[in-house]
């Protein structure tokens, strides 16, 4: 949720084992190859991101995670 827009980009990331995530190289990477307004204001990592039975993200689960993330920090 956004108080000025209803809502905001957030990206949840699910990382292969051994894997880093170093958010500031994600963020570099993101504003060189999406419009700024898609750019997500906050990565949270997951241990699986939830698909659906046809292999796409469950998006209700993935708002329902970024929401209570939200809130929490």
């Amino acid at each position: 949720p956004d108080v000025r827009f209803g809502e905001h980009v957030v990206a949840l990331v699910q990382l292969r084992d051994g894997a880093l995530l170093d958010r500031d190289d994600v963020h570099q990477y993101l504003r060189c190859h999406l419009a700024g307004y898609k750019v997500p204001r906050q990565l949270f990592e997951v241990a699986t991101v939830h698909r659906s039975p046809s292999g796409k993200p469950d998006y209700r689960w993935a708002a329902d995670v970024a929401a209570e993330r939200t809130l929490l920090e």
